[in-house]
C-alpha cells in the first residue's frame, strides 16, 4: 500500500499557465525524533492543492485508516501500537485568499481540536539558486513559531503555496527547513491526479473549536500530566488493583505513574515544529 502511494507520484515537467490549478505535491518529510539527537526519521507528506484554498498531511491517518479497514474486513483484532505515527501530529487547511490557515490536531486521541490563525510570515529573498526537480528555485528566509528556515520556490509554478503552514512567496515552496535541519520537506514529486485525500477523514472526526493560545495551553497541561485523565477515570471507579494475565494483582496507581513519569520525559525531549 506504502509503496503504491509513493509510486503513483512522479515527475512530470507540465507548465503552470494560471494559478487556479488543481493538484498535489507529494513532500519527503524528515526531522530529528529528539532535541539534540541524531536520530532521523522520514516519511512521505502530501500538499493537494485546489483554487483558493489547499490540505497539507501526512500519509500516517491514511494508511492507518486503510490498515484499520482492511484488519475489519478481515476479522481480525486492529493492534494499535503496528500503526504508523503522524511525525506532524497534524492536519493543514490554507484559505490563501484570506491567507488563514487552519489547524487540526492529531495527537490526543479522545479529543482531538481545531483552530484558525493568520501567520505573519516576512519572507526574504534572497539572490542564491538551484535546481528541483528541473524547475529553478530561488532562496527566501524567514523565521515562525521560534525557528529560522531557509526556503526555495519555483516561480515557473506560480502557487503562492508550501508545505505545512508555509506560504506567500511568488511561487511554489519545493524545499524549506530550519537552520539546524530538525525539519525538512523536499519536493519529490508533482501529479495532476489525487489520489490521496484527507478531507474525508477531517469531516469524519469531531474536532473541539479552540483558539491557538488556548491550544498551547491545552497541550503543555498535557505534557504536565499526560495521564490525568486515566487517573480520573480509576479514581471515579476506586478500583486500583487489577489481576495481570499469570493473576498476580497489579498497582494501577503505581503503573498510571510510572507511565505518566516516562511520558514526561518523552515530551520533554521531542523535537516539536512548534517551539
Amino acid at each position: 500500500m506504502k509503496n503504491k502511494i509513493i509510486l503513483f507520484l512522479f515527475f512530470v515537467c507540465f507548465s503552470f499557465p494560471v494559478a487556479a490549478q488543481s493538484f498535489v505535491v507529494q513532500y519527503a518529510y524528515s526531522k530529528h525524533i529528539m532535541k539534540d539527537s541524531t536520530k532521523i526519521v522520514s516519511q512521505n507528506t502530501f500538499l493537494n492543492i485546489d483554487e483558493n484554498q489547499s490540505t497539507f498531511f501526512s500519509e500516517a491517518p491514511y494508511l492507518a485508516d486503510s490498515i484499520m479497514t482492511s484488519d475489519e474486513k478481515l476479522g481480525k483484532k486492529i493492534n494499535f501500537k503496528t500503526l504508523p505515527n503522524n511525525f506532524l501530529s497534524c492536519h493543514i487547511r490554507k484559505k490563501l485568499s484570506s491567507k488563514e490557515v487552519i489547524y487540526y490536531s492529531d495527537e490526543f486521541g479522545e479529543h482531538e481540536f481545531k483552530y484558525s490563525e493568520e501567520p505573519k510570515l516576512s519572507w526574504k529573498i534572497g539572490k542564491e539558486s538551484k535546481e528541483i526537480m528541473g524547475f529553478k528555485v530561488y532562496l527566501a528566509k524567514t523565521r515562525y513559531a521560534g525557528r529560522n528556515y531557509e526556503a526555495y520556490y519555483a516561480p515557473e509554478i506560480p502557487i503562492q503555496d508550501g508545505p505545512y503552514k508555509f506560504f506567500g512567496l511568488p511561487g511554489l515552496i519545493l524545499e524549506i527547513f530550519d537552520e539546524k535541519k530538525d525539519h525538512h520537506f523536499l519536493a519529490v514529486g508533482i501529479s495532476h491526479e489525487k489520489r490521496i485525500s484527507i478531507d474525508n477523514l477531517i469531516a469524519q472526526k469531531k474536532y473541539i473549536e479552540t483558539t491557538k493560545t488556548k491550544f498551547v495551553e491545552m497541550r503543555k497541561n498535557h505534557i504536565e500530566a499526560p495521564m490525568k485523565r486515566m487517573f480520573e477515570l480509576m479514581n471515579s471507579t476506586q478500583i486500583y488493583e487489577k489481576k495481570d494475565a499469570n493473576g498476580n494483582i497489579v498497582d494501577m496507581r503505581k503503573v498510571f505513574s510510572e507511565t505518566q513519569k516516562r511520558m514526561i520525559e518523552e515530551y520533554k525531549n521531542e523535537n516539536r515544529i512548534e517551539l
